[in-house]
C-alpha cells in the first residue's frame, strides 16, 4: 500500500502533462523545423505554353504570400524555388535533379505541359520526390509514377461534355479533326479521344488532319476542308494554333463552327484570333469568369493585378493557387517534419497525403485524387461571346 500511495503524485503528473499537451494550440503542436518550407515549381513562363506558365506562377506566388502572411506552414514560411523550362521537356531532365538533390525541395508544383510531364514524370521513380502538375490532362500519365499527381481533369473528361453543347448549338452531324501531331495531350485529344466522341455522339468524321508547331501556314489545310464542307471542326492544339486555324477559315470564308481542346480555353485564344474565335466551344477545370464565390472573386483581383494586360488567367492558375494550399494541408497533416534529416520521410508522408486526398474544397472546384493520381472534379463548357469565354 505504501508503494502504490507513492505513486499516486506521479501518476497525477503524468495525467497534467498529457492535459497539458492536448491544450497546446495546433500551430504550436505541429511547428515545423527550419528557417523556411522549400517548394519547387517548374513554370514554363515562355514558350508555346507561356500564358500557362505564367498564370501558374503568379498564383502559386499569390497563395505563398497568403499563407505566409497567415504564419506559413506549421509556423514556418514557404520559400518557392521555380525554374521556367520554355514548355520543352529536354530542359525539364536537369531541372528536375537539381530540384530534388541541389535545392532539397520537399514537393513540386508543376510542371502544365503534358509533353514535359510524359518525360520527367518516371524519373520521379528515382528521385522519390513527389510532383503535381496543375494543368496537364493527357490521359494516363500519373499512372507513370506513384510520385506523380496532377490536380486537374483529363482531357477526354473535358472534351465529352462540350461536344455535346457543341453538337446542339449548331446541330453538327459532320467534322473534321485538325491536331498537333508534335503536343502529347494534342495528339491524344486528335487521334483518340475526339474520333471516339465524334462516334459516340453520331457526328460523321469526315478526315484527320496533322500538323506541327511550327506550322505557320493554315491555308493549305483550310482549302482541303472548305472542300470537305464539313459542319465542324475539331481542333487538339494550344491556343495560339486554336486562333490561326480560325483566322484562317474565316479568311477562306468557312463559317464552320470550332470546338477545341484542353489547351484552347484560355484568354490568349481571344487575344489572338479576335472576331475569328466568336462561337469557339472548348472547356475548363475551373469556374472563372462570374464565378461568384468571394474567393475566387478575391484571388482574381490580385491576379489580374500583376498579369500582362491585366488578363484573367486559364483553369491552371486557380489549380496552380489550391496546389499550394493543399500542400500546405498535406504538410500539417502527415506530420512533416521538415529537418533535413527526414527530406526522404517527408515527401513520403507529402506523397501518401496527395494519394488520399479527397473533397479538398478550392477556388477551381472540389479536388478528390482518383486511384490513379489524377483530380476528379467539375468541368464547365466555355463558348467565346462577344469577345469573352461565357460558361454554358
Amino acid at each position: 500500500m505504501k508503494k502504490k500511495k507513492n505513486l499516486f503524485p506521479i501518476v497525477i503528473a503524468a495525467f497534467f502533462w498529457v492535459v497539458s499537451l492536448a491544450l497546446v494550440p495546433s500551430s504550436e503542436a505541429g511547428k515545423l523545423s527550419g528557417d523556411t518550407v522549400k517548394i519547387g515549381g517548374i513554370y514554363s513562363i515562355s514558350g508555346v505554353c507561356a500564358e500557362w506558365g505564367t498564370a501558374a506562377k503568379i498564383s502559386a506566388e499569390i497563395a505563398v504570400e497568403e499563407i505566409n502572411a497567415a504564419g506559413g506552414i506549421g509556423g514556418v514560411p514557404i520559400e518557392m524555388v521555380w525554374y521556367d523550362v520554355g514548355c520543352k521537356a529536354p530542359p525539364a531532365i536537369p531541372v528536375v535533379e537539381k530540384l530534388a538533390k541541389q535545392d532539397k525541395v520537399l514537393v513540386v508544383n508543376g510542371p502544365c505541359q503534358s509533353s514535359v510531364c510524359e518525360v520527367i514524370f518516371p524519373k520521379l521513380n528515382r528521385l522519390n520526390m513527389p510532383m503535381i502538375s496543375f494543368c496537364s490532362s493527357k490521359p494516363g500519365l500519373s499512372a507513370l509514377s506513384p510520385w506523380a499527381f496532377r490536380n486537374t481533369l483529363t482531357s477526354d473528361k473535358q472534351l465529352d461534355p462540350a461536344m455535346t453543347k457543341w453538337k446542339e448549338k449548331y446541330g453538327i452531324k459532320s467534322a473534321v479533326i485538325l491536331y498537333n501531331s508534335e503536343d502529347a495531350v494534342s495528339t491524344v485529344e486528335g487521334k483518340k479521344s475526339m474520333p471516339v466522341l465524334l462516334k459516340k455522339h453520331g457526328i460523321e468524321l469526315k478526315k484527320m488532319f496533322t500538323f506541327q508547331t511550327q506550322t505557320l501556314d493554315f491555308a493549305p489545310f483550310i482549302t482541303e476542308i472548305k472542300a470537305l464542307n464539313p459542319d465542324g471542326i475539331a481542333v487538339g492544339s494550344c491556343y495560339e494554333a486554336g486562333a490561326k486555324i480560325a483566322i484562317e477559315a474565316r479568311k477562306q470564308g468557312l463559317k464552320a463552327p470550332m470546338l477545341g481542346g484542353a489547351c484552347n480555353s484560355t484568354p490568349g485564344l481571344i487575344e489572338i484570333g479576335g472576331e475569328a474565335v466568336e462561337g469557339y466551344y472548348g472547356s475548363t477545370a475551373a469556374w472563372i469568369d462570374g464565378n461568384p464565390d468571394p474567393r475566387m472573386v478575391k484571388y482574381l483581383e490580385k491576379f489580374k493585378a500583376r498579369s500582362p494586360g491585366g488578363k484573367a488567367p486559364p483553369y491552371g492558375g486557380p489549380r496552380s493557387y489550391d496546389n499550394i494550399y493543399i500542400i500546405k494541408k498535406v504538410m500539417e497533416e502527415e506530420g512533416v517534419t521538415n529537418k533535413p534529416g527526414d527530406l526522404a520521410k517527408d515527401r513520403d508522408k507529402i506523397r501518401r497525403g496527395w494519394e488520399k486526398l479527397n473533397n479538398f474544397n478550392g477556388i477551381s472546384g472540389v479536388t478528390t485524387m482518383d486511384k490513379n493520381g489524377d483530380g476528379v472534379g467539375g468541368v464547365r463548357t466555355l463558348v467565346v461571346e462577344s469577345g469573352e469565354f461565357m460558361a454554358k
